[in-house]
């Protein structure tokens, strides 16, 4: 199935945008988890460093000072300990055992009259992370350990990447919908022209395109108007070509079936006035076709079972008053073909015609209409000599015939992309048309 044009330009779109998201997202993902360790790191650090300056500033009663650590703890949901100078532990139950102990750098105090405290510095032991202060109190050093929360550090990375997530499907929206915009204004213009192309491919002269949209496409607009105005210029030109050459061949035509008629009557004339009617039926075929075009377009169809049977009834008196015995299979209709119904008409009558003229009276003939899998077949069978290979050639002449017939229908085959073809069908030689079938029209 083919993608449309809007299709692809959203597609375009929205895989650019997915395409940068995804080469952008893995840096971003690892600053966001960098960010979050950090913002964890500094939550740790800030607890050790109050619980260091409370430590300095109170001493280290134990009693007070695991009140306040427990208060420290339940408030702010940090896990702070406190390993005083004799080696005990006051706070949460951190297993301080694999942290090394230290001793504040230099021996002043602070400008603001507090005791000693060191940089905190982050340590791992025992598969945990700890920000450790050492402070000095009057009982010697104390060690402040504040453990980093691994669930915090995950539950906001986490959170983090599910809000970048968000932004990442809020900007795929956009593109998606920058992209719908864009598609149906460059699309819009652009279905408007094939309407117009396929008004005037149908017979419309009088279509024209909207000259709108984006540059390019408004022209390509206008210059299928301008195609279209030639065309119906040329048309133009055509039609009165087929009138002038109609009114110029009729009249000595019809000069000549006069003298003809007055010629006595013999088989001369007989043979005279036949050449003289194949002649007119010759013409009337050329300025049909030449017109045909005009009248139907080019999106050409009929009902080929209502054109094949009309056309079988009208060349019915004739073979019947030349005594020949006609057969007559149509499948049952409609047949839809790719074929106008003037020029199938004008075929199935040159095929007729021609065994009219060019097998003697009394001679019988069949004619075929059946739907199959290589396409419709149009058959005219004869029982008479047949037609040879060779004049399925243009304009090759036949048994006195001046092949016209045969272009006719080949022509008629032809324009809807089929084919014309010398068969033999249980014995009996004749002339088949493979035409392509079309799709009824709707409604």
């Amino acid at each position: 199935m083919r993608t449309t044009l809007r299709t692809r330009v959203i597609a375009l779109a929205v895989g650019t945008a997915a395409l940068v998201i995804v080469l952008a997202g893995v840096p971003l993902a690892i600053m966001l988890h960098a960010d979050a360790r950090a913002s964890t790191d500094q939550e740790a650090t800030y607890a050790a460093q109050g619980a260091a300056d409370y430590l300095t500033a109170r001493g280290a009663e134990e009693p007070v000072l695991a009140a306040y650590l427990a208060r420290l703890n339940r408030r702010e949901g940090t896990s702070v300990s406190v390993r005083l100078p004799d080696g005990s532990v006051v706070g949460a139950a951190n297993d301080l055992d694999g942290v090394p102990r230290g001793a504040p750098a230099g021996g002043d105090r602070d400008r603001d009259d507090l005791g000693v405290v060191s940089a905190p510095r982050i340590v791992s032991a025992g598969g945990r992370r700890f920000v450790v202060v050492d402070c000095r109190t009057t009982t010697g050093v104390a060690q402040v350990v504040a453990a980093v929360a691994s669930d915090r550090v995950a539950e906001r990375t986490r959170n983090r990447f599910l809000a970048a997530g968000v932004t990442a499907l809020v900007l795929l929206g956009l593109a998606w919908l920058a992209a719908e915009v864009t598609g149906r204004r460059i699309v819009r213009p652009l279905r408007r022209t094939a309407d117009t192309a396929t008004a005037l491919s149908s017979g419309d002269l009088t279509a024209r395109a909207p000259a709108g949209g984006p540059a390019e496409v408004a022209r390509v607009a206008t210059e299928l108007n301008a195609l279209a105005d030639r065309i119906e210029e040329l048309l133009a030109g055509e039609r009165e070509a087929a009138a002038d050459l109609s009114h110029r061949l009729r009249t000595p035509l019809t000069a000549v079936r006069l003298g003809v008629e007055g010629l006595p009557a013999g088989p001369a004339r007989d043979e005279l006035e036949a050449a003289v009617g194949g002649l007119e039926r010759s013409l009337s075929h050329l300025i049909r076709a030449a017109r045909s075009g005009v009248r139907a377009g080019v999106h050409l169809r009929c009902d080929a079972a209502a054109v094949v049977t009309d056309r079988a009834a009208f060349w019915s008196p004739l073979t019947e008053d030349q005594g020949r015995t006609s057969e007559l299979l149509v499948a049952p209709g409609p047949v839809w073909v790719r074929v106008g119904a003037d020029d199938l008409a004008a075929a199935v009558d040159a095929l007729i015609e021609n065994v009219v003229a060019h097998t003697p009276e009394g001679t019988s003939f069949a004619v075929r209409l059946a739907e199959t899998g290589e396409g419709v077949l149009l058959e005219v069978l004869d029982d008479g000599p047949g037609v040879p290979v060779s004049a399925l050639g243009r304009g090759a002449a036949g048994g006195g015939s001046t092949g016209l017939g045969l272009d006719i229908a080949r022509r008629a085959a032809e324009s809807g992309g089929g084919r014309l073809e010398v068969v033999e069908v249980g014995g009996r030689p004749g002339i088949r048309l493979v035409l392509r079938p079309a799709e009824a029209p709707l409604g």
